[in-house]
């Protein structure tokens, strides 16, 4: 049984190179639902906030890896392992995300992504945000309390309130084919270190 992604053995020695690239080369992903009724009444919302774009979501498994993957995560230096690249190359998820068009192969640096400081601490302001802001012709016309209720259930949906277990990842930029390469595009990205899922969360649109 490999090590979870949130436990951390302070004797274990860093991994060589070697076991590096052999660790990136082994993870095997499966999809898991990622479907919930509060989940599914925020990304209503969505939809009628991006209505030239749209959304895109899914979460993947790591069901077989090596302890090399666990090492990096569970000390927050999954950018040096380059988990995401490794993540977003795997067949499994560019199949899962067909529409997103991931390019291939994708560099180390692609996508723009970084870290939110403060976690998952904040990702309920922030799905609040996606709403509120909203698309070009479209938004959340409630108020922001009301907003910020929608997505703290969705949050709930995705996290189970495990909030310390989760790392956010964040690009604004343009990173596939598939977004509109205007001011709307958006991609967040959980690692629920616990269950070592990944979860992808796209908006995009254009006027």
């Amino acid at each position: 049984m490999p090590k979870r992604w949130n436990e951390i053995d302070w004797d274990e020695p860093r991994p060589e190179p070697s076991e590096v690239v052999a660790a990136q080369n082994g993870i095997t992903w499966a999809a898991v639902p990622v479907a919930a009724p509060a989940l599914d009444r925020y990304l209503e919302h969505v939809a009628a906030s991006y209505v030239n774009g749209g959304y895109l979501i899914g979460r993947w498994r790591a069901v077989d890896y090596a302890d090399t993957v666990a090492w990096f995560v569970a000390r927050n230096r999954a950018e040096e392992f380059e988990l995401l690249r490794v993540f977003f190359d795997s067949e499994a998820v560019r199949e899962g995300l067909r529409e997103l068009q991931i390019p291939s192969p994708l560099g180390s640096g692609d996508g723009g992504f970084q870290q939110e400081r403060t976690g998952s601490l904040c990702l309920d302001g922030i799905l609040a945000d996606v709403i509120l802001s909203g698309g070009a012709y479209g938004r959340y016309r409630g108020s922001a309390m009301d907003a910020k209720a929608l997505a703290g259930a969705a949050v709930e949906a995705l996290t189970q309130n495990r909030l310390e277990d989760f790392r956010v990842h964040v690009s604004l930029v343009p990173w596939t084919p598939w977004f509109e390469g205007a001011a709307w595009d958006r991609t967040y990205v959980l690692t629920d270190t616990a269950n070592a899922e990944i979860t992808v969360f796209c908006v995009t649109d254009t006027n």
